[in-house]
């Protein structure tokens, strides 16, 4: 049996390589102003996974910070939640759409890469090919292989990722661009468009392996306590009036994540999950809610937004490198400008369900061992 998978992960290599870039039927297509583009399942596999392996090293990190890359694996369990497995599959197929969006924006505005951009890109896989591979092109394809694609579609993802840098000069030029950020317009923004906050986050997923490696699963006691101490802690922050003083004692005490000392400071258009954005945003100022997410548990309090040249994004900012403030918000800014530009072509992508239906998180492969040099 595992002979017959080798030789069939071979063949599929090869006939990757005998193929066009655009090698299966197509996932996606967006017809805009007469422009049509489309992206493959190929591309569509490839972003599955590399979405899948972004989500399983955040998560490990949580739990285990400062483990290596190398020493990563995907966490089966995390799956075995079809709708967790369904929303990981929307992130993805969103980053699918913006991207797909850029090429066809891109299309209809004449931007194009210029030879050197494109030369660029060939001397990163030659050099990927020549120093990872040992000169070998077949193992290459081979490791593409795993994700649906070959060396021309690697190429083909990589030439739409730098798109991306097209549409901004375009747009955000100081001197050339159409909808520059001008700094009043960014106040503008940061003053009705984010929250501040800080959170009291409690794990629910033991961190701790067995001899075999696996994690350790609380029992159903263990987990009523740790849930029960949750309650309590809010409740506590409650009966106080919300007290920010509390609220801060407690988050040093029982928080696995001891934020830096303002909070974080956030948009919409962030990397939290839905929920806790929603919440942050629906209340008050000084106001605390408690949400519960798989593996983990956030009491979240609400504060009144800082100057913004004291301000730091959760995005970008640490303790030990905080991005200038105005770089922040900036980017910010573009980040909406961008999505606004892009809502007209994203709405008119349609997905080709009967191919896309045949994939899923949970069978993607992770990229742990090619994150090196696909980064």
């Amino acid at each position: 049996m595992k002979k017959n998978i080798i030789i069939a992960l071979l063949l599929f290599a090869l006939l990757l390589s005998s193929c066009s870039s655009n090698a299966g039927p197509w996932a996606m297509r967006l017809e805009h102003n007469g422009n049509k583009s489309e992206f493959s399942t190929n591309i569509y596999n490839y972003y599955l996974s590399n979405t899948k392996t972004r989500w399983v090293m955040d998560f490990i990190n949580m739990l285990m910070p400062g483990t290596q890359i190398g020493q990563m694996q995907d966490l089966p369990y995390l799956w075995e939640d079809e709708e967790f497995d369904a929303e990981v599959k929307a992130e993805a197929e969103l980053t699918m759409k913006r991207m797909l969006a850029i090429v066809a924006y891109c299309k209809e505005h004449n931007l194009t890469l210029s030879s050197d951009q494109r030369n660029d890109i060939d001397m990163y896989i030659r050099g990927i090919i020549e120093q990872v591979f040992g000169r070998s092109r077949t193992n290459f394809n081979n490791t593409l292989a795993r994700f649906g694609i070959n060396e021309d579609i690697f190429r083909e993802i990589k030439r739409y990722e730098m798109m991306t840098g097209l549409v901004h000069r375009h747009l955000f030029d100081e001197e050339t661009g159409s909808r520059p950020a001008k700094y009043e317009d960014i106040l503008t923004v940061y003053e009705t468009n984010f929250v501040r906050f800080k959170w009291i986050v409690i794990m629910t997923q033991s961190s701790a392996r067995d001899v075999e490696g696996e994690l350790i699963e609380y029992t159903e006691e263990e987990l009523a306590d740790i849930k029960a101490g949750a309650q309590d802690i809010y409740d506590q922050i409650i009966a106080s009036g919300n007290d920010a003083d509390l609220f801060e004692q407690l988050m040093a005490s029982h928080s696995v994540d001891q934020m830096i000392p303002q909070g974080f400071t956030i948009s919409e258009a962030n990397g939290l999950d839905e929920r806790l954005t929603q919440a942050l945003f629906d209340m008050p100022i000084n106001g605390v809610r408690m949400i519960e997410l798989d593996g983990s548990i956030h009491i979240m309090q609400r504060y009144e937004l800082l100057p913004p040249e004291e301000t730091l994004d959760i995005n970008t900012a640490t303790s030990s490198n905080p991005n200038s403030v105005a770089q922040t918000l900036r980017t910010s800014f573009q980040q909406l400008i961008l999505f606004d530009e892009l809502a007209p072509y994203i709405e008119k992508i349609v997905i080709n369900t009967e191919e896309t239906d045949q994939f899923s998180i949970r069978t993607s492969d992770t990229m742990f061992d090619i994150w090196g040099w696909l980064e």
